[in-house]
């Protein structure tokens, strides 16, 4: 029977208060309701509970907010943030993040350290017509305080301070002319206008040169395969890449030299896939009137970036990665890489190693991105890294 002496009571007034606490109080716990299924939905999987933000990342306006942890020792501790947005979803999450279906994704970055270093950039990433043709382009301006240790130009040990700032932007096109045949060739573009400052005196004629303000800007023809079953953090497959080029006024550039590299990442799953080996070369060679902050160096985790640079770089590197339980796995690396400035003079008994250790977790099942944290000692010093993904990231 309803109960018409209590809706006139409210009508009136009387008990007002009470129907409005009660309200509210129902709109509250509805509100909490809905935020708990929005997070589960968003950042659970249901499959196992687990936290994990591929649901998020599946929504429409779903981005991954990746905190950028740098830990690099050449340019101190510090940290920014990237926001990467992924514009298909459906076509990348139907392969279940495997096979030839790289996503295609928008980032824009910035990060600050404790030497006063810091960067902004925007960049995109695209596979178009089921990935035969691909895209990635980056534009940004960073001020970098690093050191220079001599790179073949100056003989003994020395470290010079000294800061960079550069407006860069990089292109690159790659067309695979066979549809079931992971071959792509193309051509990358890649322009710096640097303006070096050495921070500490310096009394060493060589040195003069190296301070003036450089415009570099290149070509380089590309011939790559890939056939890794992930690009984010691979299991299987690979990948490896050629550039040949040339730095020239003729592209826009200020000075002349060419440039030849190489890398090559290979991914073997044992063990019922829960041990996945990794095998890492890499080597670049460039000649000509180069630029010192454009020399390759030794890339490895443990190393200062820069700290060992000449005109040709070779690095071999493997990592492990054991899933030890669920979404868990534990990781194993090491390597060595040698500096040299001409083909003929390799002296590998020179070579710089590193080694290391750290932890990965599935962030995202659908799109088969983990992260994690690395530790690894050099020669010189102890470093440790956030890792979204692979380190060896192209």
């Amino acid at each position: 029977m309803i109960d018409v002496k209590r809706i006139k009571n409210i009508v009136k007034g009387n008990g007002l208060k009470s129907f409005r606490f009660y309200t509210l109080f129902i709109i509250i716990i509805a509100g909490f309701q809905l935020n708990a299924q929005k997070f589960n939905e968003y950042f659970v999987d249901s499959t196992d509970n687990s936290l994990d933000v591929s649901g998020f990342l599946n929504s429409p306006a779903g981005f991954m907010p990746v905190p950028l942890l740098i830990t690099e020792p050449a340019v101190g501790i510090g940290g920014g943030m990237a926001a990467v947005f992924f514009h298909n979803k459906k076509n990348f999450i139907n392969s279940g993040g495997k096979g030839q279906l790289p996503p295609i994704m928008t980032v824009g970055a910035a990060a600050y350290t404790s030497n006063d270093t810091w960067f902004a950039l925007a960049a995109h990433q695209g596979s178009y017509k089921n990935d035969r043709f691909r895209y990635t382009g980056a534009v940004g301006y960073a001020s970098v305080n690093m050191g220079f240790y001599g790179a073949g130009i100056l003989e003994g040990e020395f470290r010079f301070d000294f800061n960079l700032k550069s407006i860069f932007t990089f292109h690159e096109f790659s067309f695979r002319p066979i549809k079931n045949i992971p071959l792509f060739t193309g051509f990358n573009y890649l322009y710096m206008g640097s303006e070096v400052n050495f921070l500490t005196g310096i009394d060493v004629p060589e040195l003069e040169v190296l301070t003036e303000n450089t415009n570099s800007a290149g070509m380089n023809f590309i011939v790559m395969w890939d056939s890794r079953d992930n690009s984010f953090t691979p299991s299987s497959g690979i990948f490896t890449a050629f550039d040949l080029g040339r730095y020239s006024k003729l592209f826009g550039g200020e000075v002349e030299y060419s440039n030849f590299a190489n890398r090559t990442y290979l991914y073997i799953p044992t063990l019922e896939q829960k041990l996945v080996g990794g095998f890492r070369l890499y080597a670049q060679y460039k000649w000509g009137d180069v630029p010192f902050f454009e020399l390759p160096f030794i890339q490895l985790r443990g190393i200062q970036a820069m700290r060992y640079q000449d005109n040709m770089v070779g690095v071999g590197e493997t990592e492990w990665r054991w899933n030890v339980f669920n979404r868990w796995s534990l990781i194993g690396f090491i390597g060595a890489g040698y500096t040299s400035p001409k083909l003929h003079e390799v002296n590998f008994k020179e070579l710089k190693a590193a080694s290391g250790g750290g932890f990965r977790y599935l962030i995202a099942k659908d799109y088969g991105i983990h992260a994690g944290l690395d530790i690894a000692r050099g020669p010189e010093v102890w470093a440790w890294y956030l890792t979204v993904g692979s380190n060896w990231f192209r």
